[in-house]
């Protein structure tokens, strides 16, 4: 049953502060512009040009245009930095860009030095993708070995610790995530001593492999076509650790996260303000939390799995109230905590979960049902997940290379195998057009497919960047785009399924690790991301 009305306000702004906005949103902006030119002083089209207002966590970038003119506007006032990267060629940093209300600051930059490394596909701090079937298993010998292999290694294979590559604070970090997980499944957690003594190993046993370069995922080709006319903006949350792993957008256009910190947080795209909303509390102790995967009906309920504190909850973007529905005990299906979720024109709340299930919660009645995949026992997989033109529930098994179906009437659960795509395809989230067909990513593949949902057909396309690792996809149901996140690659592209053609458009920095996306239905120009590890959240906006 819900308890409803169980609100719990921050200290960060007053409830009226947070439903009203911040009224910075009506400020003064200001504008810089200028020329982008080449070493011999020939105009480039087609480069980006970056600000980044470290007061504000803000990043801007644009491409220049025909004659090598840009100009960034809508901008907070304050100082910023700025680099233009172009081609094999990057400008020196300019640290001291002052922005004023009202009028604009002129500032031309040169292509002159040439760029680093670029950083190949992978998922943020890792080994390339193409690498990692070759990777030993063996952990190294060292200080702590013995006790990572006993407590590290239970609920998985050594491999997600070889293939990282990180900072001690990232490895005390992934520990602190371990530890939570533990917790999750009632397993014994460990003691401070211990996690101090892992932390040690895994720092020294593998440490990052090359300096950070947040131009190191830039494309080397000008930008052109429709690619050449957008914008980027993120925004860096001042807890670099919170994990917005999800985004969603609410009817008014505001882009809320999932911090698996436990908080919810907004992005206002016009006030480019974040702030956060403490959920209610629980049996979860403090940092032990871990929310998952968001959704908002048209109405502006939100809907978030919250696995630690055992329940579903409930939370209503516009008054601010939280419901809670509760995990049902001794239900032989895990914990609350799962993957993804949806929700059904019919009001039924639907999640994946238990690597072979999807759970359904009719909020009216407070009844839960489970149905779990023809494979349940292997374990294929429950990831994204989402509902037909037809009412139908359908899931990823990436564990499984496969697609299942389940008829919320008949309770009738089936399977489809993924078509060959010359690889382990991988999928991960998936979206409906509005024709009520399905699309989803394929993640290792980095590929994108269609499903007919009246007659199961498959259809794969590739786009440009080569494994990319499509993550997500969202369609634009007013003008039939489909727009997928292009995880490993720091992108986000749009797909024409009328012409088969693809733009794609890179984010401001290298491993931004842009995961679910969500459109802006109040400007579907606008394509909200949000960076897991990155702890970031922004958008790419066409400007047509």
């Amino acid at each position: 049953m819900s308890l409803r009305n169980l609100s719990c306000s921050v200290a960060i702004v007053s409830v009226f502060a947070f439903l009203a906005g911040n009224p910075a949103a009506a400020e003064d902006r200001g504008a810089v512009q200028g020329l982008v030119k080449d070493a011999s002083g020939k105009p480039v089209t087609g480069a980006f040009v970056r600000l980044k207002n470290a007061d504000r966590h803000l990043v801007f970038m644009v491409p220049s245009q025909a004659d090598g003119r840009y100009q960034l506007k809508d901008l907070p006032p304050g100082q910023y930095s700025a680099q233009a990267v172009g081609g094999d060629f990057e400008s020196a940093a300019a640290s001291n860009v002052q922005v004023a209300a009202g009028k604009p600051t002129s500032l031309d930059v040169a292509l002159t030095a040439k760029r680093g490394p670029d950083l190949p596909p992978a998922w943020p701090k890792r080994m390339p993708e193409a690498q990692i079937p070759t990777v030993s298993l063996d952990l190294p010998a060292g200080d702590g070995q013995e006790l990572v292999q006993q407590r590290c290694t239970v609920c998985h294979t050594p491999l997600p610790i070889v293939v990282k590559r990180t900072d001690r604070e990232d490895w005390a970090q992934t520990v602190q995530a371990m530890r939570i997980n533990m917790e999750a499944a009632k397993m014994p957690d460990l003691t401070e001593a211990e996690a101090e003594k892992i932390v040690d190993y895994l720092a020294k046993s593998f440490k990052p492999s090359h300096p950070y370069d947040p131009n190191s995922r830039l494309p080397h080709q000008l930008m052109t076509g429709k690619a050449l006319h957008y914008r980027a903006v993120t925004y860096d949350l001042a807890d670099h650790y919170a994990e917005p792993h999800d985004v969603a957008s609410d009817p008014a256009g505001h882009a809320w996260v999932a911090e698996r910190a436990g908080r919810l947080g907004r992005f206002d795209p016009t006030s480019y303000d974040f702030i956060e909303k403490a959920i209610p509390p629980g049996p979860a102790k403090e940092g032990r939390q871990h929310l998952g995967n968001p959704q908002i009906d048209g109405q502006g309920m939100l809907w978030v799995a919250d696995g630690p504190n055992g329940r579903w909850l409930e939370y209503d973007t516009k008054t601010d109230k939280f419901a809670q529905h509760a995990w049902p005990p001794n239900s032989g299906h895990g914990s609350a905590r799962g993957n993804s979720m949806a929700i059904s024109p019919d009001g039924t709340i639907w999640g994946t979960g238990l690597n072979k299930e999807v759970r359904m919660l009719n909020p009216a009645t407070g009844e839960w049902k489970f149905f779990e995949s023809p494979s349940a026992k292997s374990n294929p997989g429950a990831y994204g997940i989402t509902v037909d033109g037809d009412g139908d529930v359908w899931w990823a098994e990436d564990r499984a290379d496969k697609i299942a179906r389940v008829d919320p009437k008949t309770g009738t659960v089936e399977e489809l195998k993924i078509p060959d795509v010359g690889t382990k395809a991988y999928p991960r989230r998936m979206n409906i057009d509005a024709n009520g067909d399905v699309w989803v990513a394929l993640w290792n593949a980095g590929k994108l497919m269609k499903i007919d949902h009246k007659t199961k057909e498959m259809k794969v396309f590739s786009p440009p960047a080569h494994n990319g690792g499509n993550y997500s996809v969202v369609v634009d149901k007013k003008n039939n785009f489909v727009w997928v996140s292009e995880h490993q690659v720091d992108m986000i592209a749009r797909f024409d399924p009328k012409t088969e053609t693809w733009a794609e458009f890179p984010l401001p920095e290298a491993e931004s690790d842009p995961r679910r996306i969500d459109i802006d239905p109040t400007n579907h120009n606008r394509i909200y991301f949000s960076g897991d590890t990155a702890g970031r959240v922004g958008f790419v906006e066409l400007m047509e």
